[in-house]
């Protein structure tokens, strides 16, 4: 039996966008804006940008689904791992790396973000549109994570998995 506090005994994402309609179209609305409109991201990388930020904030629910897309979209399985263990040695692109050390920090620690981070990714070859969609998914992944925890939603790992594969169709 679960400890987690839990609003009007919500279960799914479904019924907590049903319950709360009011809520579910405008965020329904951002993550089509952030997560699936054109990017200089792949929707791959932007899900491992998701579930990198829902992991650093230790929201099991969002990584499980957000992974599970990421990993639909291509991206290698076990690749969030290794960037939490060290984004430097994970095998992703010189080029995606200081993304997303500054997704990292910016989830960790909003306060310490310098010119040095941004000066990094443009560096690596990115431009400023590359920067407010990697805030964007930061602070879209940040809010839902608090709202998830807060709503008290869990899921079986299986459970999971299925609603990332649902978003990546």
């Amino acid at each position: 039996m679960s400890n987690r506090a839990n609003v009007h005994d919500i279960k799914s994402m479904v019924e907590l966008f049903t319950t709360y309609p009011d809520v579910a179209q405008p965020l329904g609305g951002l993550h089509q804006a952030i997560m699936r409109s054109a990017s200089m991201f792949s929707e791959g990388e932007r899900e491992l940008m998701a579930s990198l930020v829902s992991a650093l904030n230790a929201c099991d629910f969002c990584v499980g689904v957000h992974e599970a897309a990421a990993e639909g979209f291509g991206v290698e399985p076990g690749l969030l791992k290794s960037l939490l263990d060290d984004i430097d040695s994970a095998a992703v692109s010189d080029k995606l790396k200081p993304v997303l050390k500054y997704v990292a920090k910016l989830t960790r620690d909003p306060a310490r973000i310098v010119i040095a981070d941004t000066d990094a990714i443009r560096a690596a070859g990115w431009d400023d549109d590359a920067i407010h969609n990697a805030v964007c998914v930061v602070a879209f992944y940040s809010f839902m994570n608090r709202y998830v925890d807060g709503i008290g939603l869990e899921a079986k790992a299986d459970e999971l998995r299925w609603m990332g594969e649902q978003l990546v169709r």
